[in-house]
């Protein structure tokens, strides 16, 4: 069965046309991206199974063209189309950084410590920094559970070159309010502290937050 047309005036173009862009929901702003539905599903239904599916905008920020291709019915023209728009944001974020004066690093260090101190998962934190330690970017690169989340190293690496980053500091919180660095938490650090250093970029510091404060794990 075809998808059922959906009517003229509820159609995200041209509301975004007739409304303007901030009319819009994140579920129309993707449909106007993907632009046609496909199998048994109309755009919407595609655009809510992605949004679902990779854990909203920040998850979806995150997603690989493998990741999107493998998804039934998107084809590479609309993965390339997903993957550019975000690719934009990403440069548009970085770019207001720079005209904001390079903020701190460690005012974001700070700023983050706040945000994630009553978060139930654990969230990892990269801010990118360059030559003379100002602030270039930032990604919040994954979340996980209590115990831990997982670290994809290569999209770390990758947004590092890609945004010209000299250094980088790490920082994850623990939802249980410990400020004490594991076993784990070591290993990342050096694990990472070793591939940055191949392509000449250093690991300034990694810090754990919890309740709103911080603390360095070292990175020797």
């Amino acid at each position: 069965m075809a998808p059922l047309a959906i009517p003229q005036s509820e159609r995200p173009r041209e509301r975004l046309l007739s409304q303007g862009p901030g009319a819009l929901s994140l579920r129309e702003l993707l449909a106007i991206l993907l632009r046609t539905g496909c199998c048994d599903r109309d755009v919407f239904t595609v655009a809510e199974g992605l949004l679902r599916d990779f854990g909203g905008l920040e998850g979806l920020a995150r997603v690989t063209a493998a990741e999107l291709l493998a998804v039934k019915g998107l084809g590479e023209a609309k993965t390339a189309t997903l993957l550019a728009a975000l690719e934009l944001a990403r440069r548009l974020r970085a770019e207001a950084l720079r005209e904001e004066g390079s903020p701190s690093w460690r005012g974001r260090l700070a700023w983050w410590a706040s945000e994630l101190a009553d978060e139930s998962r654990e969230y990892v934190v990269a801010l990118f920094l360059d030559g003379r330690e100002r602030l270039l970017g930032e990604e919040r690169l994954s979340y996980g559970g209590l115990n831990g989340a997982y670290v994809d190293m290569s999209f770390l690496l990758r947004r590092a070159v890609r945004i010209g980053a000299e250094g980088v500091v790490l920082l994850h919180n623990h939802p249980d309010g410990s400020l004490a660095g594991s076993a784990d938490d070591q290993a990342l650090t050096l694990a990472l502290k070793r591939r940055l250093a191949l392509l000449d970029m250093q690991l300034l510091e990694h810090f754990v937050v919890a309740g709103g404060a911080y603390r360095p794990l070292g990175t020797d």
